[in-house]
């Protein structure tokens, strides 16, 4: 800004308007695909909910009247509670399991009967969102665009179409905050994740796994890896990649099997743990189609900030929502993919209300599962079917293996049957059990091929061979899988004894192939240190992740609420993106950072454009002149500054005095700061003529109070107020005295931001300093 402030004064035109990664080793060729089989997967088919069991909320469960009154309904249908969430935070919460006889409809209408029952609804499955890709090691482009190619055969993207990190990076490369991912798990030996990775006070242990209920978190497929990774892979150590954040504290809650599949159940159950043990930032990469009002309560309940995959789909979740990112919560910030064009993924949901902004998720390179050849300790390649009971249409296949000369096949075909056994469920089952005496951690590990529609695969274990626990399953409309390695854990009630196991697949058509089945202790020695390329809103999602923890990290003190708002207010307005989402731009990490971290509390940022200001306090004599607090701005390209008053825009003189509750108009082209020395005394009353219609305004204090509290000095002679959003470069909506939805007088005022306030009649503003 010019020393002197005499520029030329300028027109202002003021409008008010209302994510299967296909592991294509070298085996033999694929068996035949018969034609009704598609490779498409198309998830709206997908299953929604576990058939068996029923989650429900009773109001005062621990009343010894309710209590029976619940214990008698699940009596009178020979239900049983399959685990109460009262002792991990959600007294209540019961997931029930349902007697044969009764499906998950028939259970809910039971239930949503019962004096005390809340709700009553089916147990979601929730569904990772990464896409299949082929494996290239080349560049980040979403932490840093060069425009140069970043993946060999691809077209090189568009420079500067990233998350800007290298300039965040200048101003932190971050801390130890804790961030939970909520996914298949993490592998916390991987050497780029290692020593970011949530260690329990020395005791080695690195997080949860609902699924199995034990303290080991070990990713079993890579997609919770590679989150990782993007969030925060060690920076600067000379290997690999790098994350958002180069130091963090990874919290790895495995509730998504190695399918990618899980339950709303085990989620709860993960948010919890999470929650527990000190997360404040929750990434979630998954998703699915069913409402699920356990979800949204633990999720409303939960003092942290959820970061969610918009899924996908490539539909509009206003109108065809996708959950837990599409829950109206002001603690989840739903994340779209964008491409290294910054255009909206193909693939992408999207929502102008639903979805909050854009992320890379295109061709995202990080880290994945190590490869760990286990040493046996059984072992069985399938040179005959004499240690298995057959049911159904088992053979052996010279034609298709891992380790030859044979692979196990089971058969499914209702679709085109060639014989009875075609039409009867296959399940392939030990006949003698193997011992697990004295092993710490067994993990089942062997080889998987299938190739189905309409179909559900589960590996089950028993103690009894009697009563069966789900160790992994899927149910997918459509697949189509060579052969690839799948692990089970075992969980921890069947730990310590002898041990069947059964494979067990149905459907309308699905074939499976066994091959090289390895019982071990532990999951062996790291023999590969891998990476990889993964498509899907599933990798957008820890972008902003990683940033959130970034943010927080560096300035510890922020809100949720703060860190959200740090992010949505910074992004780069897209086109692709306007009208798709909620910001109309992707994530920008460095203006977010410069947002949260003020050098001093009273200093006001402001961003390269117009910018619409206010003093939130009475300022130092001496340093309160427009020349001591405007002239500090640098890049303003001769631009004035200007405020409206008595119905015209007026150009500032070097000697006028800055007051609060006046709003000021200031032009820069780069993101700064405009320092504030503020007086010792901020007592009394601070006083503002408005004229009837619009004025400039802004409040004082640095305290939030909503609109109507703000407006409460002059009663009903308000009538409109509107913010001008610098970062966006646009105006928001209005906010309207008495307004509902998005023009709530609920909505607070800010500090430090300008606001345009209508009023019907001449009239003075006091405010008292809060």
């Amino acid at each position: 800004m010019k020393e002197n402030l005499n520029i030329n004064s300028i027109l202002i035109t003021c409008i008010f308007i209302l994510l299967i990664n296909l592991s294509t080793g070298v085996f033999a060729e694929m068996p035949h695909i018969p034609p009704y089989i598609s490779s498409h997967q198309a998830p709206s088919l997908q299953p929604q909910y576990d058939p068996g069991v029923l989650l429900i909320l009773v109001d005062d469960i621990n009343t010894t009247q309710r209590g029976e009154i619940i214990a008698s309904a699940h009596s009178s249908i020979g239900a049983t509670i399959k685990k109460e969430y009262s002792h991990e935070g959600l007294p209540g919460l019961q997931l029930i399991s349902l007697p044969s006889e009764m499906n998950v409809s028939q259970a809910t209408l039971y239930y949503s009967k019962i004096p005390g029952v809340r709700f009553a609804e089916p147990d979601y499955y929730r569904y990772n969102d990464k896409i299949p890709n082929d494996p290239e090691f080349w560049r980040q482009w979403g932490l840093l665009n060069s425009g140069l190619p970043y993946k060999e055969n691809i077209i090189p993207g568009t420079y500067g179409a990233d998350i800007k990190a290298s300039e965040g990076w200048n101003i932190s490369t971050g801390d130890n905050c804790i961030v939970a991912i909520l996914d298949t798990g993490v592998d916390y030996l991987h050497p780029d994740l290692r020593t970011n990775i949530w260690n329990d006070s020395g005791n080695d242990i690195h997080g949860y796994d609902a699924i199995t209920g034990i303290l080991d978190p070990m990713d079993l497929d890579s997609h919770g890896t590679h989150s990782a990774g993007i969030i925060g892979a060690i920076g600067n150590n000379e290997i690999g990649v790098s994350g958002v954040n180069w130091n963090t504290t990874i919290l790895p809650v495995r509730f998504l099997n190695s399918f990618g599949t899980g339950t709303v159940s085990n989620e709860i159950a993960s948010i919890l743990w999470a929650s527990q043990h000190g997360a404040k930032i929750i990434s979630c990469s998954f998703g699915g189609t069913g409402y699920s009002q356990a979800e949204y309560e633990v999720i409303s309940q939960t003092d942290a900030l959820f970061i969610c995959a918009a899924g996908n789909g490539a539909r509009d979740t206003d109108s065809s929502p996708y959950y837990p990112a599409s829950y109206d919560l002001s603690n989840i910030i739903s994340v779209a993919a964008t491409d290294p064009d910054d255009n909206l993924a193909f693939f992408s949901n999207y929502g102008k209300i639903s979805v909050d902004l854009g992320a890379p998720g295109v061709d995202s390179y990080s880290t994945t599962r190590n490869l760990y050849t286990p040493a046996p300790l059984w072992h069985d390649s399938f040179n005959s079917l004499e240690n298995w009971t057959i049911h159904g249409n088992w053979t052996l296949d010279s034609s298709y293996t891992v380790t030859p000369p044979y692979s196990a096949s089971g058969i499914v075909n209702r679709i085109e049957p060639e014989s009875p056994d075609d039409m009867i469920p296959i399940i392939l089952s030990l006949k003698d059990p193997v011992h697990l005496w004295g092993l710490q951690n067994p993990i089942i590990s062997f080889y998987l091929s299938m190739v189905g529609k309409n179909f559900s695969y589960r590996v089950e274990a028993s103690r009894d061979n009697l009563s069966w626990k789900t160790l992994e399953y899927t149910t997918k409309s459509s697949l189509i899988m060579p052969f690839e390695r799948k692990e089970c854990k075992i969980p921890q009630e069947l730990l310590g004894g002898d041990l069947f196991i059964r494979f067990v697949a149905d459907g309308d058509y699905i074939y499976v192939g066994l091959d090289d089945i390895v019982i071990s202790d532990g999951y062996g020695d790291i023999t590969g240190i891998r990476y990889d390329y993964m498509t899907g809103t599933s990798m957008a999602c820890p972008y902003v992740s990683g940033t959130a923890a970034l943010l927080l990290a560096s300035a510890p003190n922020s809100s949720i609420d703060d860190i959200k708002r740090a992010i949505l207010d910074t992004v780069d307005q897209k086109t692709s993106l306007e009208g798709k989402t909620a910001s109309g731009g992707r994530l920008n990490l460095s203006a977010a950072i410069n947002q949260i971290i003020e050098p001093e509390k009273n200093d006001i940022p402001i961003f390269s454009g117009w910018n619409c200001v206010s003093i939130p306090m009475r300022l130092q004599t001496g340093n309160d002149t427009a020349l001591q607090v405007f002239g500090q701005i640098t890049n303003t390209s001769g631009h004035s500054v200007l405020k409206y008053l008595n119905n015209s825009w007026v150009t500032l003189q070097p000697d006028e005095q800055i007051r609060p509750l006046s709003a000021y108009w200031i032009w820069t082209g780069t993101n700064q700061y405009i320092p504030l020395i503020g007086d010792s005394n901020q007592s009394g009353v601070f006083s503002q003529s408005l004229k009837s219609g619009w004025n400039s305004f802004g409040v004082v204090g640095n305290g939030l109070l909503t609109a109507k509290e703000q407006m409460d000095p002059i009663k009903d002679t308000w009538k409109y107020i509107i913010g001008y959003n610098s970062s966006k470069q646009n105006y928001d909506e209005p906010i309207i005295q008495d307004g509902t939805g998005n023009t709530s007088d609920s909505q607070f005022l800010y500090p430090k931001q300008g606001y345009w306030l209508y009023v019907m009649d001449d009239i003075i503003y006091c405010k008292e300093m809060p």
